[in-house]
């Protein structure tokens, strides 16, 4: 036996049946211990040389046995700390586990002029947010991820999980209120660097809690939460009253359980949100809408006081439909929002509403797979083989529309600076080299209804790249 192997044989397996009186190991004398500890009639000890070097004789354990205990024991330990999806240190018997990971997205916008551009051309961060998540006591989870981009510091996800059962989990604190479908992808795994425009309709991330789990290896899984409440696309840290919101998802994957590659990831879903806002001059609870180039082309009328300032008051509530299908390198996603709020102008009220829908096709040209959780390459980046990791293309199309003139005509928002309607389509190209990295370019043109000072806003096109890390 090798010296390191006979030092754990002694001392890492202490505790189990090898804690018994030191082994007689095979070497050039044969004689037996001065003190040797008397055995069992039944034990036999040989004192015989050993024709194999690494067999140990112990009582009550022979040679095999002693040899396999060590390689358990030292892949145990071996386990307890290291890199997988972020490093980790855990507990020997896994149920207290901390991961330390995070990512940096790193973005470029760039625009296409078509006459005089009013747009900046810029590099900067999107995100740099490191990532702390963790079990404890089996049953009991955490996560902590601030972000750190702008020169300041925000705090997406804070939240504490408690789970018996994958069926019935509850969650505490911070975190994305289930509604959105392209919303709850991670931020490292949507198709395009910036969502679409059904996403400017859902809510982003509130303070609240949610019980939540999931059936049969995911055929149908729910959400149901209570939440403070917040604007369309908006997150929020806070609540300016006493009304609270609800939301309610269901997702069912049909042939989840079924064990057929080719439709186990078709879904289908829709979920809903209600409540009561009002709104403040600090704190209007009213919503402003993007484009992919991160211009704003929709805004409620905006002043000092509450007598030309639009504040939410009253009801909202949002609808959606969703579905997702995944089946070797083809992915598709489709959703549709409808969100209706009620605001106040100047005491005069109004039920504003919008909807949006969006449709969008990934192929993953080196037929490496495509899931709702991005591609990994099965072949990482490694020239000398040959290798050049994963590449796909993706296409949408979607729009974003208010349902009626009323939001202009009465004054709650002024035309010639928000449009009514948002029309998109567009495409892009991303490179896995492997796991960790993720060079994205996408391109998208935006037509306008209305938004300019005389008829409708300039078209836009926009060009945006990105650099992703993930650890």
């Amino acid at each position: 036996m090798r010296p390191w192997r006979a030092l754990f044989a002694s001392t890492l397996l202490s505790g189990t049946a090898l804690a018994q009186p030191a082994p007689v190991v095979a070497g050039t004398s044969t004689e037996p211990p001065a003190e040797a500890p008397p055995v069992e009639a039944t034990t036999t000890i040989t004192t015989e040389p050993v024709a194999v070097p690494t067999v140990v004789a112990s009582p009550g354990l022979d040679a095999a046995q002693v040899n396999a205990l060590i390689d358990e024991r030292l892949a145990a330990r071996k386990d307890t700390a290291g890199f997988k999806d972020g490093f980790f240190v855990q507990t020997t018997d896994a149920k207290t586990k901390l991961k330390i990971g995070g990512f940096t997205q790193f973005d470029g916008r760039f625009f296409v002029a078509e006459g005089d551009d009013p747009h900046t051309d810029t590099f900067g961060f999107r995100s740099i947010r490191p990532d702390l998540q963790g079990t404890l006591f089996e049953h009991f989870d955490f996560r902590l991820l601030p972000d750190f981009a702008g020169a300041k510091i925000v705090l997406q996800d804070v939240y504490a999980d408690i789970h018996y059962t994958d069926v019935v989990k509850v969650r505490f604190g911070k975190f994305k209120v289930p509604f959105g479908l392209e919303r709850l992808q991670g931020e490292t795994n949507t198709l395009f660097v910036e969502r679409g425009l059904p996403t400017q309709l859902a809510p982003n991330r509130d303070l609240g809690v949610q019980v939540f789990g999931e059936f049969k290896k995911g055929t149908l899984a729910y959400q149901v939460g209570v939440f403070n409440g917040v604007a369309d696309g908006q997150s929020g840290d806070g609540d300016v009253s006493d009304d609270k919101e609800v939301a309610a998802r269901v997702f069912v994957k049909p042939f989840a359980a079924s064990g057929d590659a080719r439709i186990a990831e078709l879904g289908i879903g829709g979920a809903v949100t209600y409540g009561d806002k009002l709104g403040t001059l600090a704190s209007t609870d009213v919503a402003s809408f993007k484009t992919q180039g991160q211009t704003t082309f929709f805004a409620y009328k905006t002043g000092t006081t509450l007598m030309d300032t639009v504040v939410a008051d009253g009801k909202h509530w949002r609808a959606t439909g969703q579905a997702s299908y995944y089946t070797g390198p083809i992915g598709l996603l489709a959703e549709y929002v409808r969100s209706a709020q009620e605001v106040v102008l100047d005491g005069t009220h109004q039920k504003v509403v919008f909807d949006s829908w969006q449709a969008s096709a990934q192929w993953v040209i080196t037929g490496d797979k495509a899931t709702y959780k991005s591609v990994t390459p099965d072949k990482p980046l490694d020239p000398a083989k040959g290798q050049w990791g994963a590449f796909d293309i993706g296409a949408r199309i979607g729009e974003l529309r208010a349902v009626d003139g009323d939001v202009f005509d009465n004054g709650y928002a002024d035309k010639t600076k928000s449009a009514r309607r948002a029309w998109s389509a567009g495409g892009g190209a991303n490179w896995y080299p492997n796991r960790n990295f993720r060079f994205v370019v996408d391109y998208e043109r935006t037509w306008y209804t209305l938004g300019g000072k005389t008829g409708d806003r300039a078209t836009e096109n926009s060009i945006v790249g990105r650099v992703q890390t993930v650890f």
